[in-house]
């Protein structure tokens, strides 16, 4: 069948080319205008021997057939063979946007198959290939022969300069099936030296997408593992699946084998990553070991219908150090997370149902105080009412448990009705009105390391609340300048004793007051505690517009109990104080060259420093600088004080369009002026149109059990297109 496609093809350009001829024998002014549905021929004449069946062509040729064109000075060609003799400047741009360029080229009627000489090609990437010569076959992959190619460009000043890089083969194909270009023979040649010969390397072929291959190779020297040698190799499995595979080969530790799964289905996706190893492994008792090492990160989603969706994230690790001293994932992790779900939401509700279990990554932690919450559900309905009332209706339900038999099951039912108000001045009021029931059960025992009383307790727990804020917007300008002023005066009504001892705290350990939950009516992240007592948060918003000279936005404030304060002591907020700590922030920015943001939190009484966080960029050309400071102080307990203060500068300098270059280092200020280096570290890289590479050194001042300090240089680099 297709070879009888192929024969009416070929009549059917012998029938054009015979009618265009007898066109331009009448008047030659018609070429230009003349077409078919697949081809068009131009030139400044054409002539038709009938006696022999052959069209010739002179003076800006050009014949396009669908997509491709083939320009030339001279063009034969024979109607009975189907065939193409183009002379002169001929150039050929083929359906996948290669541009081929020779003195010569025969081919074929369709321009789909043909014998090109001594050939220079700008592929659709923007690589080059040469080649001595070239049999075109765009069904079963073309054949070459003598080859340089390159993705770099070639000086302008001298275009016989080498390259930065180029290879040359003897032979080389190009296989449109696996979608690769495969060569014989090869050197590898760096600035026009010879550096490296394999009998054997392929590439992606440019007209593909996807494609398997070796991806950039990584050199490595490090004080634990010593010399490395890093490969991944890319497995393009089918159009929506494909597989990493990364052997990395060290002194020290032997074969180290990660893999990465991914694919992509009509109704879901799946990234599976894996590692393994047989290394050295310190135990808390400073006993050493070799064993198998490793962890598994599952990601896995799948859409039931249009409304629900299910899935897996699980990451699971042999031990509690192979994590950051494989440098696999995130190294900030204080544990890993296995949860499985199912969500649901259409217009007016969502639904989430988990489980949940916990691997701890401290050496000192046990697994019997790792909960498992299963299940974990959480419903909400919201509607919006076109007299500008919202009402939600939430669930939340647990059931926790333990190792060391403590458990908790808990069940709360939370109603809010909000509305929100514009008057005829300008005032902005909101206010809400709540309603919340918890029900528990707590068991606690001699072992649990939880808040709260020993033994098993049944606690109900009811709690109204109303809440009302108003602001008043002012805003006034000068010339293009603006300033924009807005006071903040919130109310909250509620009882006391929301917090009993028999009811444990689980999830709401961490409790922060700063400039982003100001204005929050309950800053506990969880459920198991809530602020007590009725309060006023008092504050004031500010925005100046300077136009050429920026923006500068701020916000202060603090919160202000007119009862009993909170009874529970919440670290380094003043929340149990009357009057709390003042927070607020001071952000700048200057078009885009400067962003400066100042984050505080300060004593009431005395003003002291609670909580600074600063974060500087400067964006100038060529450097870029960022700082980031932080300090954090907790309030007094008996005899001990608490005090965290840490920064980190990075410096980055363009040094030309190809060059740059990092340092960072990260350090703790406490008890010193300069303080101690936690990681210091910087690269240098260049990178063009062709080649990345990429110098690297690192450092990291750390001594837990089993990830030392660690001194760590790499090189890496990627010939781009290749």
């Amino acid at each position: 069948m297709d070879k009888y496609k192929l024969n009416l093809k070929c009549k059917f350009i012998k029938l054009f080319f015979i009618i265009l001829l007898q066109i331009f024998v009448v008047k030659n002014s018609y070429s230009e205008q003349l077409k078919t549905k697949n081809s068009f021929l131009t030139a400044n004449s054409i002539t038709y021997h009938e006696d022999i069946s052959l069209i010739s062509a002179d003076g800006d040729v050009e014949v396009i057939n669908g997509i491709q064109v083939l320009k030339a000075d001279k063009l034969n060609y024979d109607v009975d063979k189907d065939y193409i003799l183009a002379k002169g400047n001929v150039s050929l741009n083929d359906q996948n946007n290669n541009i081929y360029f020779s003195e010569t080229m025969e081919l074929q009627g369709d321009l789909k198959k043909g014998v090109i000489k001594n050939f220079n090609s700008i592929l659709s990437d923007g690589s080059s290939l040469l080649a001595s010569i070239i049999i075109r076959d765009d069904e079963n992959g073309d054949k070459l022969e003598k080859i340089i190619y390159t993705r770099c460009k070639r000086c302008e000043e001298d275009p016989n300069k080498p390259p930065i890089w180029q290879i040359r083969a003897l032979k080389s194909e190009r296989n449109p099936k696996k979608g690769i270009i495969e060569y014989e023979n090869v050197l590898l040649d760096v600035y026009g030296f010879p550096i490296l010969y394999v009998p054997y390397i392929s590439h992606t072929d440019p007209s593909k997408k996807v494609s398997s291959g070796l991806l950039s190779p990584k050199f490595n020297n490090n004080t634990t593992f010593g010399l490395s040698y890093t490969q991944p190799y890319y497995f393009s499995l089918s159009r929506y699946k494909d597989l990493t595979l990364t052997p990395t080969m060290t002194s020290n530790e032997g074969p180290i084998i990660e893999s990465h799964y991914r694919s992509l289905r009509a109704k879901g996706s799946s990234s599976i990553k894996t590692s393994f190893t047989r290394g050295s492994h310190t135990n808390i008792d400073g006993k050493e070991s070799n064993k198998f090492r490793g962890h598994i990160d599952i990601k896995v989603a799948e859409r039931i219908n249009k409304n629900w969706v299910t899935g897996i994230n699980a990451t699971r690790a042999s031990d509690f150090s192979y994590m950051q001293r494989y440098k696999m994932g995130n190294e900030s992790n204080i544990h890993l997370t296995q949860r499985a779900y199912i969500t649901g939401s259409n217009k007016d509700f969502y639904a989430k149902i988990e489980g949940m279990y916990f691997q701890p990554l401290d050496a000192y932690k046990s697994n019997r105080n790792v909960p498992l919450i299963l299940p974990n559900i959480e419903m909400l309905w919201h509607k919006n009412y076109d007299n500008g009332i919202m009402r939600k209706i939430s669930i939340n339900s647990s059931i926790i448990s333990k190792s060391d038999a403590s458990n908790v099951q808990k069940l709360s039912l939370n109603s809010s009705w909000s509305k929100n108000k514009i008057s005829s001045k300008g005032y902005v009021l909101r206010s809400i009105l709540y309603g919340r029931a918890d029900i528990y059960r707590n068991k606690k025992t001699d072992n649990s390391k939880v808040i709260g009383k020993l033994g098993t307790h049944n606690t109900f727990r009811a709690v109204p609340k109303f809440e009302t804020m108003l602001s008043f917007p002012v805003i006034k300008y000068y010339k293009n300048n603006s300033i924009l002023i807005e006071p903040i005066v919130q109310g909250i009504l509620a009882p006391k004793g929301g917090n009993p001892e028999s009811i444990h705290n689980l999830d709401s350990i961490d409790v922060e007051l700063s400039d982003y939950n100001l204005f929050s009516s309950n800053r506990f992240t969880g459920i198991d505690r809530i602020e007590e007592g009725s309060r006023v948060n008092l504050g004031v918003k500010s925005t100046f517009n300077f136009n050429e000279l920026g923006n500068l936005n701020s916000v202060i404030g603090r919160s202000w109990s007119s009862l009993n304060p909170q009874s529970e002591f919440i670290s380094g907020t003043g929340l149990n104080k009357r009057l709390s700590n003042i927070v607020g922030n001071i952000i700048y920015d200057y078009k885009d060259l400067l962003s400066l943001g100042y984050h505080f939190r300060r004593d009431g009484l005395n003003l002291r420093s609670q909580r600074d966080t600063l974060n500087l960029e400067v964006l100038t050309k060529p450097i870029t600088v960022v700082i980031d400071y932080t300090m954090i102080r907790d309030d007094s307990i008996s005899s001990q004080n608490m005090i965290s203060e840490q920064a980190h500068i990075s410096l980055t300098w363009n040094i030309t369009d190809n060059w740059k270059s990092n340092i960072g280092q990260s350090r703790d200020l406490r008890n010193t002026n300069w303080g101690n280096a936690i990681h210091s570290s910087g690269y240098l890289e260049f990178k063009n149109e062709c080649i990345i590479i990429r110098l690297e050194a690192s450092r990291k001042h750390q001594n837990l059990i089993d990830i030392p300090d660690t001194n760590e240089y790499s090189v890496s680099f990627n010939l781009v297109g290749f």
